[in-house]
């Protein structure tokens, strides 16, 4: 198991602990409501109890416990109607006006369908209507609101703890490949010298020619490296010149059962780019699909020229890549070889973001069926 898929399992791991802990809250808060509730259903039928202890009396009965009863509730909205639906009596009702009773016993309908019956004597009833309380309603709506304040939290923290690993990382990639280009820097230089000493001493030209070809790419690698963490587009630039020197290049290295085809428009504008790593972004590009066809197979470069933007598709028919991979695939460290630091295309998308303003992502792929890069450039 490699470090993503453990990262992933973490995630998982956490992501489900959260959602634990919210549906717990949820269910808790749920669980007091309902108490809640019925501790409130059980006050309104003692004030209806009450109300008819009242209407019923005759004028010498003491009202003292009853009336108590009625001031008790301060906190449950209630309305009083007779049998045809006039509003007799309302209490902890925000909205007193005409309007406002009849739009509190509308929502107090459909709160409970069923009133309470206050006979007010034999054929005669009135009917009280209820609503939930504030507190009721806060304690309902507290679980949603302390669970949002929560994720955004997490969700703002995750991105600011990204963000600055992000960079982190970025400053640690560009200060080594610097430092690769420095150290290579110095022993080029030597080599260069040597390449004269033996010219003058009559080396077989050809020898000295092949040396100083490797020299070329040695000091091409040299300069990636040095470029590698450089903002801006660059300067304009031939992007259909700058593809076929990479084609011959990779041309001469690969089997001839691997066949090139590459679809260019006929009038291909120039556009800003870093000729060095845009050049090595494709580089790696073309490896990896020639790689993934285990040298048999085509690789086809298409250019696709639109309103803002150019794009570059680099489709091979190789074993194509499965879900799992194609999540990972542009993670530093990540590779499906046996030999390789899984750092190219890691480093081609940083390029094409930071470098060129575009994007790198994978178009289409799957087992079996080969896989399609797509490179966008602004224009």
């Amino acid at each position: 198991m490699d470090i993503y898929q453990i990262k992933n399992l973490w995630k998982g791991a956490l992501f489900l602990a959260a959602v634990g802990i919210g549906v717990l809250t949820w269910w808790y808060t749920e669980e007091l409501s309902a108490k809640l509730r019925d501790e409130e259903e059980r006050k309104v039928q003692l004030w209806a109890l009450a109300m008819e202890q009242i209407l019923q009396a005759d004028p010498t009965t003491d009202f003292t416990m009853a009336l108590e009863i009625i001031k008790f509730n301060e906190t449950i909205p209630i309305i009083l109607t007779d049998d045809k639906g006039v509003i007799l009596l309302h209490r902890n009702v925000e909205d007193i006006t005409r309007s406002g009773l009849e739009a509190e016993l509308q929502e107090m309908m459909e709160y409970a369908a069923d009133p309470i019956k206050v006979e007010v004597k034999p054929g005669e009833e009135q009917f009280i209507y209820r609503n939930e309380s504030k507190i009721l309603r806060h304690l309902r709506f507290y679980p949603r609101f302390l669970l949002g304040i929560i994720g955004a939290y997490i969700l703002l923290a995750y991105w600011g703890f990204s963000r600055a690993r992000k960079g982190e990382q970025d400053r640690v990639w560009t200060g080594m490949a610097r430092e690769t280009a420095h150290q290579l820097g110095t022993p080029l230089t030597a080599l260069y010298g040597w390449t004269t000493i033996l010219e003058e001493e009559g080396v077989a030209p050809g020898a000295v020619a092949e040396i100083k070809k490797d020299l070329l790419r040695l000091q091409t690698v040299a300069d990636r490296f040095s470029k590698i963490g450089s903002e801006g587009h660059g300067e304009k630039g031939d992007l259909n010149a700058l593809i076929h020197q990479t084609v011959d290049y990779l041309k001469r290295r690969s089997s001839d059962a691997v066949k090139f085809q590459v679809e260019i428009p006929a009038k291909l504008p120039l556009i800003p780019m870093q000729p060095i790593l845009l050049g090595w972004v494709m580089e790696n590009l073309m490896r990896n699909g020639i790689d993934a066809m285990e040298g048999s197979g085509t690789l086809t470069i298409t250019v696709q020229l639109l309103a803002d933007k150019v794009r570059v598709d680099f489709m091979d028919t190789g074993s194509g890549m499965s879900l799992r991979v194609k999540r990972s695939v542009f993670q530093p460290g990540f590779t499906t070889k046996t030999r390789g630091w899984g750092l190219g295309l890691s480093l081609s998308r940083r390029i094409i973001q930071t470098g060129h303003k575009g994007k790198l992502t994978i178009h289409q792929t799957s087992p079996g069926e080969g896989s399609t890069f797509r490179l966008e450039l602004p224009r």
